[in-house]
């Protein structure tokens, strides 16, 4: 079955074509029995480079990130990563494309996922168990946010595989009545059925932000991680597996040597009020609406000194003025109850 308007058909992919784009569209054809179509949207989607203008974008996106004092290094993948294989795709495979620029980038969620994994079942039960106050400080609980923001890893422009971000790789299937159907045991004389999908490549620029000692104990947990369990999908076939170009604060990290900062640090006002406001600063202004009620739900609980309090409450006004929420947010309760803050 075409999937392409027949005007569509002779369309080419040219140096400024979306990665991502491409291969969520501009399949030729859709059906079970078509490998070839598959195959050849693979190859064509590895083949394309990173857009001219996505080097301004990440240099922007580094900017950004120094001015919310977030510490970056970048980590190479050791071979290929798949990251977000299992979501919604024209293939039975997928990848996590960036959405305007198609270039691979690894979630956020996705690092802290694994770090904070690796913590609980490889570093010391006592001090990073998920019930530990290290653990609970560093990655959060459903009620409180932790004292480290991880940003999205960005790719790093011409880092891949001969200058490609992605590439076309396959997994190959060799039992599929046995996997499909069960109906039928594996055996010697099972056609092997290969499946195209596309991966990642290159380096990728990994940003954390808070408090220096934590985002020091983050990093170490995830060099560790990224190096011996791998990200995303197809781990144990070696895929994800990331090393560090720059080193990490310590030089060669082990599992027994990854302490859990104290609970209490020196100024542990000052500390959450910091892992506060890092947070505010990258609320994107599409999401002040919706989430800002929220922020100042933890402004009301924050234990933190007058003077601090103060200054999380001028910060989230300011916010909201960035945003251009101030007049529809005038008359909210939570407004005024801020603005009140200010005065006492």
């Amino acid at each position: 079955m075409s999937t392409q308007r027949q005007r569509l058909r002779t369309l080419r992919q040219t140096s400024t074509t979306n990665a991502g784009l491409w291969l969520d569209k501009y399949i030729r054809e859709q059906s079970p029995e078509d490998k070839e179509s598959r195959r050849e949207l693979v190859s064509q989607v590895a083949e394309l480079h990173e857009p001219p203008e996505y080097a301004e974008f990440y240099r922007r996106w580094r900017t950004a990130l120094s001015s919310c004092r977030a510490e970056m290094r970048e980590a190479r993948v050791q071979g290929r990563m798949v990251v977000g294989l299992g979501e919604e795709s024209v293939l039975e495979t997928a990848v996590a494309l960036h959405h305007t620029y198609g270039v691979p980038y690894i979630p956020g969620s996705a690092l802290k996922g694994l770090a904070a994994s690796y913590a609980s079942q490889h570093l010391d039960p006592a001090a990073w168990c998920a019930s530990s106050p290290a653990y609970k400080t560093l990655f959060g609980t459903t009620d409180e946010a932790g004292y480290v923001t991880f940003f999205d890893a960005l790719y790093v422009p011409g880092s891949g595989h001969d200058g490609n971000a992605l590439y076309p790789d396959v997994m190959t299937v060799h039992h599929p009545d046995y996997y499909q159907r069960g109906d039928r045991p594996p055996a010697d004389w099972d056609s092997p059925t290969p499946i195209p999908f596309p991966s990642a490549t290159g380096s990728y620029l990994i940003a954390l932000a808070g408090p220096a000692e934590w985002v020091t104990a983050a990093f170490d947990i995830l060099a560790l991680a990224l190096a011996e369990v791998g990200i995303g999908a197809k781990t144990s076939s070696g895929y994800g597996r990331m090393v560090f170009q720059t080193p990490p604060a310590t030089a060669h990290p082990e599992r027994g040597r990854i302490r859990a900062v104290s609970s209490a640090p020196a100024d542990p006002e000052r500390a959450a009020v910091h892992a506060f406001l890092t947070q505010l600063s990258v609320l994107r202004h599409d999401r002040v609406a919706p989430e800002i009620p929220q922020f100042v739900e933890r402004w009301r609980r924050l234990e933190a000194g007058a003077g601090l309090k103060r200054q999380v409450a001028e910060a989230i006004l300011a916010k909201v003025r960035e945003a251009g929420r101030e007049k529809a947010s005038a008359e909210k309760p939570w407004y005024k109850e801020l603005l009140s803050s200010l005065t006492d």
